[in-house]
């Protein structure tokens, strides 16, 4: 939650005349003042480095990145974390039913600023450069750990371009590949590269960081972070032996270990306790700022992902209520794949009524349905047909779970309701086409703020951090790689990630081990594709809403089975929507003002669209 000792808002002023500098000579940049920015007197010291780095990492925090629309606009949505209450938007439908169109704004947004954030690393790699030239040399390795980290973000936003708009194979379209600050209009006129070629650029970058990075502050990029990555990328790119080699050296020499259960479930909440934790390589820093934060677009120290899918609660009048714009909940075929196999809350084997002493209706839970709910949670999947333990990682459960909300005046500790609007009891059926007997509606746990309204408590701007990779990820790539040839060891990496979940020691036998890579995993559908994959389910269990599913599905050709287990999305209005399946759908289109306005062959519209 805490962000490195830096203030990350003042960044788009900072690099926009920064930036220019080189490009004009224009007199009205020769200030006398010296605390003004001019091609004479910036950058001239450390700090003025320090500044231009600090932009880089401020890039995560765009409204259309990570500040907002990663998750439940993109992210949630291509991969079926979410389902929608909201049902007024078909742009926003149509991503989760595999029917974007060009121009569709939720989807073409990200690409500005994702290239703003690889504009900003290439800005500060050209002042770094620049500034070596007089620095003292007490000031190399500084500069070093400069460089090293602006490398690794224009890789990191490279990825996250070429995870959404290039297309998987290694010969299909990828992105730009833009190393240099263009000086003249002709130098913007950039094409896109194959895929194969964007990896291989992403690698090299990373490369380059590994042999710079010496710090050592978890708060910031590490030499461990980049070298996570890099395996990461050589994997994605097909580079198995590199990849095995990588992936090997952060599990042996990173000093890393899995987080116990109790630590593992409070790390996506934004509890200081919890994060830069001994599992994480790398993860985007948030605070929370309810005096001056403004979620909005501008720069900002947090973060509000969880804008769209927050939690709701229960009103001491009986009444849902969002805690903020309350748009999508947890698609209900992830209760099965999880393993939750008990009835609806709102079903007629749950729900009871009586009469109370005034004459009216109390409606209220059957109390053998909630002690059963009370023994998962006693058990945490030691029950032979019980739910994994990470469904409580990942969502709240009506009725179950609490959160901190303040309500006419009054803040206390709430049940958690479905989301849905209405009194908790009301069949809302005619509006949503939620079925009370089938409809579960569980919100996200996974970056959400659980203690009060967004807006209210924090001006929308939370302070849960982002993972962008942990441990257990990287053991189960490693596995990946090694199922044809290793079998036994891969089992191993697997069971590692499945004892942690079942609050076992992670490196030694247990009773919930898989006992094979064909074993029976806990998702309830018999078709499933997931059903007897333990590697594959363990990899969507582990990061499930951590927007990094999706990565999976691309590379592994997912598209199509993820459809046939999804089925449905909610809307428009009462209907249900059928998930469709198009190759296509692995990349998004990009802005059309892109090809329009720039004359290279190369920069051309995503296949497809």
């Amino acid at each position: 939650m805490k962000r490195i000792l830096r203030k990350i808002a003042l960044s788009a002023t900072v690099l926009g005349a920064a930036a220019m500098m080189n490009a004009c000579g224009s007199d009205w940049l020769e200030l006398s003042d010296p605390n003004s920015l001019s091609p004479t007197n910036f950058p001239k010291k450390i700090e003025h480095v320090d500044l231009l780095v600090n932009s880089v990492y401020g890039a995560q925090h765009h409204w259309c990145f990570l500040g907002n629309y990663w998750a439940g606009y993109v992210m949630y949505c291509l991969d079926h974390t979410i389902d929608m209450l909201w049902h007024e938007d078909p742009a926003w439908i149509d991503i989760c039913a595999g029917e974007v169109k060009a121009g569709n704004n939720k989807v073409t947004d990200p690409w500005t600023a994702l290239s703003l954030g690889v504009y900003y690393a290439n800005t500060a790699l050209e002042e770094i450069a620049s500034y070596r030239t007089t620095a003292p040399e007490t000031e190399t390795e500084a500069l070093d750990n400069y460089e090293g980290e602006c490398l690794f973000f224009r890789a990191y936003y490279w990825w996250h371009m070429l995870s959404l708009y290039g297309e998987p194979d290694a010969e299909g379209v990828g992105i730009p590949i833009v190393r240099t600050v263009p000086k003249t209009l002709e130098e913007m006129y950039i094409g896109r590269e194959k895929t194969g070629a964007c990896y291989q650029a992403i690698i090299e970058d990373l490369d380059r960081a590994v042999d710079l990075l010496t710090q050592t502050d978890p708060h910031r990029v590490t030499v461990w972070a980049a070298k996570a990555f890099r395996a990461k990328a050589c994997f994605f790119a097909g580079q198995r032996d590199l990849a095995r080699t990588y992936l090997k050296d952060c599990i042996d020499n990173s000093g890393k270990t899995l987080e116990t259960f109790d630590r593992y479930r409070m790390m996506f909440n934004g509890y200081d306790a919890y994060e830069y934790n001994s599992e994480s390589f790398y993860e985007m820093g948030n605070r929370a700022d309810p005096t001056s934060g403004s979620a909005y677009g501008s720069p900002n120290t947090g973060s509000t992902l969880s804008l769209y899918y927050p939690p709701f609660c229960i009103a001491p009048d009986g009444t849902r209520t969002a805690m903020s714009y309350g748009n999508q909940y947890m698609h209900d075929r992830n209760l099965g794949r999880f393993g939750y196999t008990d009835p609806a809350p709102q079903s007629a084997a749950v729900m009871k009524t009586r009469q109370g002493a005034d004459g009216q209706t109390e409606y209220y839970l059957d109390e053998a349905y909630l002690a059963l709910q009370q023994k998962h949670r006693d058990e945490l999947g030691r029950e032979a047909d019980g739910p994994d333990p990470r469904l409580y990682v990942c969502a709240l459960q009506p009725f179950v779970d609490e959160v901190q909300m303040t309500i006419d005046g009054v803040n206390a500790t709430r049940k958690v309701a479905q989301v849905d609007f209405g009194k908790w009891w009301e069949d809302t059926s005619a509006s949503t086409g939620n079925d009370p007997e089938t409809f579960y509606g569980w919100p996200v746990r996974k970056y959400n703020f659980l203690e009060g309204h967004l807006l209210d408590a924090t001006r929308n701007v939370a302070g849960y951090n982002i993972y962008f990779l942990r441990l257990p990820e990287i053991y189960l790539m490693y596995a990946l790689l090694l199922r044809d040839e290793d079998p036994s060891t891969a089992l191993e990496y697997v069971n590692k990630v499945h004892r942690r979940a079942y609050n076992y020691p992670v490196d030694a036998p247990s009773e919930v081990d898989y006992r094979s890579l064909s074993d029976r995993t806990r998702t309830v559908d018999a078709t499933d594709h997931l059903a007897n994959d333990p590697l594959l389910y363990e990899l969507w269990a582990e990061v499930f809403g951590e927007m990094r599913w999706w990565e999976y599905v691309r590379l592994l050709d997912l598209g199509e089975k993820e459809k046939d287990y999804y089925k449905t999305i909610s809307g428009p209005g009462s209907s249900k929507t059928n998930i469709v399946w198009k190759e296509t759908n692995y990349a998004m289109p990009i802005p059309t003002s892109e090809f329009e306005n720039n004359p290279n062959p190369a920069m051309v519209q995503t296949p497809g669209y």
